[in-house]
């Protein structure tokens, strides 16, 4: 146990630093939030909910297996500037062909969805074109951020952090002055992503060979992950969003706007997801030994359940004045409030069993889930009314009772594999 506080006290250092800084860009995104819930209408606010919702979508489409295995592969050979730069291009331009298939795919309901809900053709692809100008950003960025992930670089990565937040207050600010609508709000997000995509291209190039051919080992053990998460992927991926696209069809734009406001009290959890990706993970891809691999499991979601009840908490004591930061328009939603912390918690909480799991390409049998969820989201829609924000977030609520239990046996059958390894 003696040998273990030195190390947990370091980590400990190397964590408050990395928040030190990640509170300020936290809290440039959270007046960047408040900028657009309290200035858009809420017809606009449900615009750019919508728009933020297709574009994740696309984004996590043509990321099938292609993040797990960087994670996976790169714990290896990190310290490889040739074969690290292999892989990063390889994965690259797999992440490319994958959204050559997603785009033309999600297209047609981003557009058919703000059409459904009061936006004019015109103005639905002219969203739709800001959206693709910033994917194509995302598309490169988020496999070049792997680069200091995993080489530990935290002060570029809360550079990195601090110019996106920073730039799309600013852009926003100037649409304040000037026309700020759902467009520009969209269009702010692509030009601060395109600002993160050129300062971290420059680096990575100090880091690893950006010009290498594609790794054939390496293609053919992303292609194999791919066909194992191909079809929960997508299935998730549509689950993600599954709340606008019921509150679209059965609901109204000032249902949309309202689930979009009461999803910014999960801004909380970006301060948590930053340091899951920028310091936990990267250390857990890296982790080989079953013993430490084992406790550094339960010290996360231990240490994620205390805070995760804290929020709860909070925002069940709170919650008057957390709605008057959203506005006036959001006054009546004290109940959906205390209900929408539940929610982010809980599938935060999910969302780190998952992402230790993949960050590990522990992923076999996930498919799994599917069907389990699909049975259960069957039997919750007979009793819930999905018209109201209040049934919308409860079926998002119970539906993690699925994805629970199938990623804590893929924690189990993981460890063993390791422990036998």
């Amino acid at each position: 146990m003696k040998s273990l506080w030195p190390n947990f006290v370091h980590r400990l250092k190397i964590i408050g630093k990395f928040l030190s800084i990640q509170i300020l860009v936290q809290a440039l995104s959270v007046v960047s939030g408040i900028l657009l819930v309290r200035t858009l209408d809420q017809q606009q606010y449900a615009y750019f909910t919508i728009a933020n919702t297709m574009q994740s979508t696309m984004n996590s489409l043509a990321d099938i297996g292609v993040g797990i295995s960087l994670s996976a592969i790169g714990g290896k050979v990190w310290q490889d500037r040739y074969r690290f730069g292999q892989l990063i291009n390889t994965a690259m331009r797999l992440r490319y062909y994958l959204a050559a298939i997603s785009v033309p795919v999600v297209a047609p309901i981003l557009i058919w969805m703000l059409i459904h809900n009061g936006a004019s053709l015109t103005y639905a692809f002219l969203i739709f074109i800001v959206i693709l100008v910033g994917l194509n950003f995302q598309l490169t960025a988020d496999v070049l951020i792997v680069v200091p992930r995993l080489r530990s670089q935290i002060s570029r990565i809360q550079k990195l952090d601090l110019i996106s937040a920073f730039f799309r207050l600013i852009f926003l600010g100037l649409g304040y002055l000037t026309l700020l609508n759902a467009g520009v709000a969209i269009a702010s997000s692509s030009l601060a992503s395109g600002l993160q995509w050129f300062v971290l291209g420059g680096w990575v190039s100090e880091n690893i060979d950006t010009e290498l051919s594609v790794n054939n080992e390496d293609k053919k053990f992303i292609i194999k992950t791919i066909k194992n998460t191909l079809p929960s992927t997508i299935f998730f991926c549509f689950q993600g969003q599954l709340n606008i696209f019921l509150i679209s069809i059965f609901g109204n734009t000032k249902s949309i706007a309202e689930i979009g406001a009461l999803g910014r009290i999960s801004i909380v959890f970006a301060l948590i997801n930053s340091v899951m990706n920028a310091i936990i993970l990267p250390s857990f891809s890296r982790c080989q030994s079953s013993i430490i691999l084992r406790k550094r499991y339960f010290q996360i979601l231990g240490m994620f359940f205390l805070i995760g009840m804290l929020i709860i908490c909070f925002a069940g004591i709170f919650s008057s004045e957390l709605l008057w930061i959203l506005g006036e328009k959001y006054n009546h939603l004290k109940n959906e409030l205390v209900l929408m912390a539940l929610l982010a918690v809980v599938n935060s909480f999910v969302g780190i069993m998952c992402s230790l799991n993949l960050s590990k390409a522990w992923v076999e049998y996930i498919w799994v889930e599917i069907p389990m969820r699909l049975a259960l989201q069957v039997i919750l829609l007979i009793f819930l009314d999905i018209s109201t924000v209040k049934g919308i977030i409860l079926l998002s609520l119970l539906s993690n009772i699925s994805p629970f239990l199938v990623n804590g046996i893929l924690t189990y059958r993981g460890l063993n594999t390791y422990k036998t390894t």
